[in-house]
């Protein structure tokens, strides 16, 4: 089995930094206190080049030497597993969006980041106080950006 993750790491930053020069390319007159077109592409594209060098950096896992008949098994294990984490990250997807609507955001959020961090994280590398770390993070993270620094109204629910 090939390891891809190098050349990806590599084209993700490729991708990436062609996507901050296209960005940089756009000229809009702004307000003063307006972010203007480009703040949303170039963070996009800066996560893109960070998860590009973080594959870069990062050594490749050794594998066990497997015979063909335990390969296939394992790679028929994992193609459930991978086609279960994918829908239930839809499915939470649409639960988020629901939550949003009823609970609002500072209750659907942190509820929803450790649903994700659960399902992510997977079994054996799930631990409840990082889960609820990152959940707090992204919360506090998002808030701080949309509502004190680009002044925006986050979701308000039905319910609150």
């Amino acid at each position: 089995m090939m390891n891809t993750e190098k050349p990806l790491g590599a084209g993700l930053i490729a991708f990436g930094a062609a996507g901050i020069w296209a960005t940089l390319q756009i000229s809009v007159r702004t307000f003063n206190d307006d972010p203007g077109p480009q703040l949303f592409p170039i963070l996009g594209f800066s996560l893109l080049v960070l998860c590009g060098l973080g594959m870069l950096l990062t050594r490749a896992r050794q594998s066990k030497v497997l015979t063909e008949a335990e390969a296939e098994a394992d790679a028929a294990q994992e193609a459930r597993s991978s086609t279960l984490r994918g829908v239930v990250m839809a499915g939470l997807l649409v639960a988020y969006s629901l939550a949003l609507w009823i609970f609002g955001y500072y209750i659907a959020t942190p509820l929803m980041v450790y649903a994700f961090y659960h399902t992510i994280a997977g079994p054996e590398r799930r631990v409840w106080w990082r889960g609820a770390l990152y959940a707090a993070a992204v919360t506090l993270g998002v808030h701080l950006v949309f509502a004190e620094m680009l002044n925006t109204l986050l979701p308000t629910g039905l319910l609150f």
